[in-house]
C-alpha cells in the first residue's frame, strides 16, 4: 500500500537522510539508508501525465532507512521506511512504512 503523505526530512551532508518528521513523530535514521530509482505513480498522484515531461514524470529517488522514534515517551519501535524524493526540490513523501517487530506494514 502506497502512503504517500508529505514528511519532513533533514538530510545529511552527502544529502542522505539523517532525520524526519512523519505523523508527528520526530525519527532519526540508525542505519546507512540505501538509495534507488523508482517509478512514480502518477496514475494514483496526478490523475493524468501531461505531454513532455519526459523522465521526471515516471522517476523518482527513493530512500529506505531504518529509524527509531526520537520523541520522549515513544515507546522504541524500530521501522524501516521508504521516502520519496518528489519532483519539487526539497518536497519529501513517505511512500511505505513497516513495522521490524512485527513484520508488517504500519498503517492508521
Amino acid at each position: 500500500m502506497n502512503i504517500e503523505e508529505p514528511v519532513t526530512v533533514e538530510l545529511s551532508d552527502d544529502g542522505s537522510p539523517l532525520r524526519f518528521e512523519w505523523r508527528g513523530v520526530h525519527y532519526g535514521v540508525i542505519s546507512a539508508p540505501e538509495r534507488w530509482f523508482a517509478r512514480r505513480p502518477w496514475w494514483l498522484l496526478d490523475g493524468r501525465a501531461s505531454l513532455g515531461t519526459g523522465g521526471a514524470l515516471i522517476d523518482r529517488e527513493m530512500w529506505r532507512v531504518d529509524a527509531v522514534p526520537l520523541t520522549v515517551g515513544m515507546p522504541r519501535r524500530d521501522g524501516t521506511f521508504d521516502l520519496a524524493l518528489r519532483s519539487a526540490p526539497g518536497e519529501w513523501h513517505m511512500s511505505r512504512a513497516f513495522d521490524d517487530v512485527l513484520d508488517t506494514q504500519l498503517f492508521a
